[in-house]
């Protein structure tokens, strides 16, 4: 990135060390309009995916005792509690919408960094962070998503395969950004072209830039390399850092309690002594089992990482807001006018409620469909077991008016609901 075939930057105060005095407005990057589409959507998708939780929605949450426990004092609360037929109804159409959120957020994650990358000629050092916040907004609210979609993408294999490489692509690119801003004159530079720190970033990487820089790809490689195990229905690193090493402390502690046993009432004194080694062994790995086993559950939650997922996005808007608030008096030009390239990202967002009238009409057809199918089914049940009843009673035929005795006499009478003839008889 350091070829430039046309806008070189000028590096020259970058050089000498000194700060470059005026900020250059692009709304096209940090715009209000733009800021304000991806908060909202954030938002919302994390806010969907928190009613998705309270209401059952989610599939898989019944799997872990501290989600229950959660869930459970958090219904207490609620006023409306859906039935099993109206989580059926509605689980299609949250997934349906969430699986549209998350493919917005893999894509428009994708294009800010594209572009951060492509303007990386004239692009300034504010601009690239307020990209690649956006890019963490994107990154973040998508991996929230796959919570509610994890048992969806395992049952549609072909649908999670290519969004997967989209995750890797996002993956590699965060990465690249994260590197990227680890010149130890980062939070120094703000205003000078982000190319003048990258051409001097062999040999700068140190101070606070470069651990962030650290931690920032920690975050990236186990928040997708654990969402990614997961979609493929893996729990590699669950059960190798946690399920093991609970096994062996449990192997342990049982260990201790077959030497106790085999200790018995012996009352010499180191029969005594190991006594109390063991149980007090045991004791302590009794706590060790509990706290990593509340730990691995705490980890595995759905409502803890979703709490989570809502920390994130607060630190988010609040590094978001600090960022902006950094040119505010040095600015060239206006990044908070209501252009066409502000107003057409706010106007984006309205796709997701058309999105979401479209599918809860189609499920509510779908539904109705169902049911109507299912009352014909009753119906024509209904109508055969009737008709099976009369065709019992017609196999019985009446006898014959010559058959009967002269001594007799006989009144017919047709019974036009059962289809059977009943025969009264008097004597003269």
């Amino acid at each position: 990135m350091g070829f430039c075939k046309s806008g070189v930057p000028n590096c020259t105060l970058y050089n000498a060390g000194e700060d470059y005095p005026i900020y250059h407005a692009d709304p096209d990057i940090a715009g209000i309009g733009v800021l304000l589409a991806f908060v909202t959507n954030s938002a919302v998708t994390i806010s969907i995916a928190w009613v998705s939780f309270l209401f059952g929605i989610i599939r898989g949450y019944e799997e872990n005792a501290l989600d229950v426990w959660i869930l459970g004092r958090l219904q207490r609360f609620a006023t409306f509690r859906p039935s099993g037929q109206r989580t059926a109804f509605w689980q299609p159409v949250v997934e349906r919408l969430i699986l549209t959120l998350s493919d917005q957020q893999l894509l428009v994650g994708i294009a800010i960094l594209t572009a951060g990358f492509l303007k990386h000629c004239s692009i300034s050092v504010y601009h690239f962070a307020i990209v690649v916040d956006l890019g963490w907004f994107s990154s973040n609210t998508h991996m929230t998503t796959l919570f509610v979609l994890l048992d969806f993408f395992i049952d549609h294999p072909p649908q999670r395969d290519w969004r997967v490489a989209l995750m890797a692509i996002i993956l590699i690119a965060m990465i690249v950004a994260s590197v990227l801003e680890g010149n130890r004159y980062w939070f120094d530079y703000w205003s000078a072209p982000a190319q003048c720190l990258w051409n001097d970033l062999r040999g700068n990487v140190a101070g606070a830039p470069a651990g962030s820089m650290a931690s920032n790809i920690v975050l990236l490689v186990l928040g997708y390399g654990t969402r990614i195990l997961r979609l493929y229905g893996s729990e590699l690193l669950y059960k190798l850092f946690f399920l093991a090493p609970l096994a062996k402390m449990r192997h342990a502690f049982n260990t201790l309690q077959a030497r106790r046993v085999a200790l018995g009432s012996a009352n010499s004194l180191k029969a005594s002594v190991l006594r109390v080694i063991s149980a007090l062994g045991q004791g302590i790995l009794w706590t060790m089992v509990k706290v990593f086993s509340g730990i691995g559950i705490t980890l595995h939650s759905i409502a803890i990482n979703l709490c989570f997922d809502i920390f994130w996005f607060a630190f988010g808007c609040w590094g978001l807001r600090i960022d902006r608030d950094i040119p505010a008096s040095k600015m060239d030009g206006s990044e908070n006018e209501w252009g066409f390239g502000q107003i057409v990202p706010v106007l984006l967002l309205c796709s997701t409620v058309s999105i979401f009238k479209d599918v809860y009409l189609e499920q509510r057809e779908l539904f109705q469909s169902k049911e109507s199918a299912s009352e014909k089914d009753c119906l024509v049940s209904h109508n055969s077991v009737e008709l099976q009843a009369l065709d019992a009673t017609a196999t019985h035929e009446p006898v014959p008016f010559e058959e009967l005795e002269p001594t007799q006499s006989l009144l017919v009478r047709a019974d036009t609901e059962g289809g059977n003839r009943v025969a009264q008889h008097t004597s003269h």
